[in-house]
């Protein structure tokens, strides 16, 4: 009985109307009077409060001061850390393959020239120096091609640098690599090794961007993982001529680079020995 007592005495309580009276400081008017209750004091503080707490979670929904919360923050950042980390090495790597293009390219101009100027020397001292009987002319290491000799003597054939870089991965036929792997800046063109017609010009899963060029006497040319193919099947190209741009395409890439083999007579052959790369 006293505790039912006391819910009503407080229920009484809240629902006791009390007034609210403004006057007027000076001469005691009465301005305006308010009727209240306890209850409806509650209400409205209840009210106040969920609608300050409310519009602090939207403030904090859809405004960048979202960052500020414990966390958040962090994790945003580790993003675009490993963004921008990412996107770093891929400049780092272009750039260590244009420097290492622009470098043997100097070195091939470098050979180049001094290999004319012994060819001007040899020509002035022609009455006290014997006469070179060697056919090829006196040429740089770095710009004398090298040749493959068909052993059934059907002819020399020269073989032109796909692109100038630097090899990554070497022929290994024991490991299912029948090829090099050239690193080269973006965007860099490759070039025919011969003249001759493309057989293929086509994607793969593995090899991405791939076309193959049939040249004289069953030699065989594929350059694989390229960004875009400048030639179609049927195409006849000569030795030196654009045929696709390097890239990173096919499932067996890890990184913008030439994956060139050679063939001959239906078997491959270590590029390295024909090709100075």
């Amino acid at each position: 009985m006293e505790e039912n007592e006391l819910l009503e005495e407080q229920k009484d309580k809240l629902k006791k109307n009390y007034r609210l009276v403004v006057l007027d400081d000076e001469t005691l008017q009465e301005v305006s009077t308010y009727k209240l209750s306890l209850i409806n004091i509650y209400l409205l503080i209840s009210s106040i409060l969920l609608l300050v707490g409310l519009l602090i979670v939207l403030i904090f929904v859809f405004t960048p001061i979202k960052t500020l919360l414990p966390g958040y923050g962090d994790v945003e950042a580790n993003k675009q850390f490993i963004e921008l980390t990412q996107k770093t090495k891929e400049l780092e790597r272009d750039m260590l393959a244009m420097n290492e293009y622009l470098e043997r390219s100097k070195k091939r101009l470098v050979g180049a020239s001094e290999g004319e100027a012994n060819v001007r020397m040899e020509e002035s001292q022609q009455s006290s120096i014997p006469l070179n009987l060697d056919p090829e002319p006196e040429l740089s290491a770095a710009r004398k091609p090298k040749k493959i000799v068909n052993k059934a003597k059907l002819g020399q054939y020269y073989l032109l640098t796909p692109i100038l870089g630097q090899i990554s991965a070497e022929f290994d036929p024991n490991k299912k690599h029948y090829g090099v792997d050239i690193l080269g800046p973006k965007n860099a063109a490759i070039q025919a090794v011969m003249d001759g017609y493309v057989i293929s010009s086509d994607w793969t899963l593995e090899s991405g961007n791939t076309i193959a060029i049939q040249h004289a006497n069953n030699i065989v040319s594929f350059y694989k993982h390229n960004s875009s193919l400048l030639k179609k099947a049927g195409s006849f190209v000569q030795a030196g001529e654009a045929i696709a741009i390097i890239g990173n395409s096919g499932t067996l890439s890890d990184g913008p680079h030439l994956h060139f083999e050679l063939w001959y007579n239906g078997t491959p052959v270590n590029p390295t020995e024909f090709i100075n790369f």
